[in-house]
């Protein structure tokens, strides 16, 4: 039976034949693995990228005293708070103010000297050229700051940019007595501030900075340097000669009442220098007043015969102060400025108006409040003229007047 069947051939197996197991797809990176990778890649790379971005300051450190507490003269009220705004938005940074019977004179911001009598408001003089109203505009519009009458009635006035003036305030005619951009001692100016003038026609001028104008004037005070310096402009040879340097911030200047020293207020250490003009420490400066209630701008006298002092930002031992915690933080300044903006900065610092009044001893005798900020805030200067004190701010769309009067207890 096994002949009539056909039988299959066994499957032959070549000994030399490999069986290969099928692919499989390598193993990619997770997802997550990647994610992480690229998260550490960043916080490793951002420290570096910040360090490269630039700024436009190049701080330095300082120190300061512990603010002072607001208690004694320095005890908070409401007083400014009862003060009138004169000509709302009708007027922009009257910074600085001069009266003359009933005739009040003032620069503002967009690089007019005006005249305000009886309630009207006339353009004297325009110390620049148009267009104006911008940033870049600035410089060549100019911005009156400091200003006083000499003795033959005319009006004195320092331009930030554009130098020393002298305006007939009848007529109108201007006159250059020097251009800013005269060196002196080397350096030309950049950001003149306010004056004084003698009765034998000597003029003091304080430069605020010799590096920034006047539109950089909060990086000024970020950056802390001590450029700022003290000049004279003798109009008799047209001489200006350069007594005094190493000011941070140089700002207002005011003769002492018995006319031996000049009181230069420097803004960024809060402090009152004296210049000293007689005696044997001529042409020395010391310190007049120390650890103030804030960074002082201008000083005038005072009906009482003290010096009055406007504030633009206060520092207070209750109360954090941005200035003092970054004074010695220079890297801190730094990179903050290289982010924010001037305006946006000083965003962070609160509003409040301060004025103080100092005797000859440089000690605080009063002070009037406006612990709100919304009333008059951003003081520049104060005129005490007639049981009225008139105030000037370098920002607001307004003048204010305060009767004396009116806060007697």
């Amino acid at each position: 039976m096994s002949e009539g069947v056909r039988q299959r051939r066994p499957l032959q197996t070549d000994g030399n034949v490999v069986h290969e197991k099928p692919k499989q797809p390598a193993k990619s990176i997770s997802w997550k693995r990647a994610l992480c990778v690229s998260f550490i890649s960043c916080i490793v790379a951002l420290p570096v990228i910040i360090y490269l971005l630039p700024s436009p300051i190049e701080p330095v450190a300082y120190s300061m005293p512990d603010p002072p507490s607001f208690e004694g003269p320095l005890a908070p009220n409401d007083h400014l708070q009862k003060a009138d705004r004169l000509y709302e938005n009708k007027i922009l940074g009257p910074e600085s103010l001069v009266i003359d019977g009933d005739h009040l004179y003032t620069g503002t911001d967009d690089g007019k000297i005006v005249d305000i009598h009886k309630g009207t408001i006339r353009t004297i003089a325009k110390l620049g050229r148009d267009p104006c109203g911008r940033f870049e505009d600035e410089p060549t519009c100019g911005r009156p700051l400091g200003m006083k009458l000499d003795h033959e009635g005319y009006l004195i006035v320092v331009d930030s940019y554009l130098g020393l003036f002298k305006v007939n305030v009848a007529t109108g005619d201007v006159y250059l007595l020097w251009p800013s951009t005269a060196p002196i001692n080397g350096k030309v100016p950049r950001f003149l501030n306010d004056l004084y003038i003698m009765p034998d026609g000597l003029i003091y001028i304080t430069e605020s900075s010799t590096k920034w104008q006047w539109r950089h004037n909060r990086f000024n005070l970020l950056e802390g340097n001590n450029t700022g310096r003290l000049i004279s402009y003798d109009p008799k040879t047209n001489i200006t000669t350069e007594l005094a340097t190493g000011f941070a911030f140089a700002n207002g200047i005011q003769l002492t009442r018995n006319g031996d020293a000049l009181l230069i207020c420097e803004t960024t250490t809060a402090r009152i220098m004296k210049y000293n003009l007689i005696g044997p420490n001529a042409g020395k400066v010391e310190v007049f007043a120390d650890n103030l209630p804030g960074l002082p701008d201008n000083i005038r006298r005072s009906s009482s015969g003290g010096y009055w002092v406007g504030f633009a930002v206060i520092r207070r031992k209750e109360q954090f102060s941005l200035i003092d915690f970054t004074a010695p933080r220079p890297w801190l300044r730094k990179l903050v400025t290289k982010f924010l903006s001037q305006e946006s900065i000083m965003r962070f610092i609160p509003k409040y108006g301060l004025i103080a009044e100092f005797n000859d001893k440089g000690e605080i005798v009063r002070s009037l409040h406006d612990s709100t900020g919304t009333k008059v805030p951003d003081i520049s200067e104060v005129e005490d003229h007639d049981g009225v004190l008139f105030l000037g701010s370098y920002g607001l769309p307004y003048l204010s007047k305060l009767y004396l009067q009116r806060i007697k207890n």
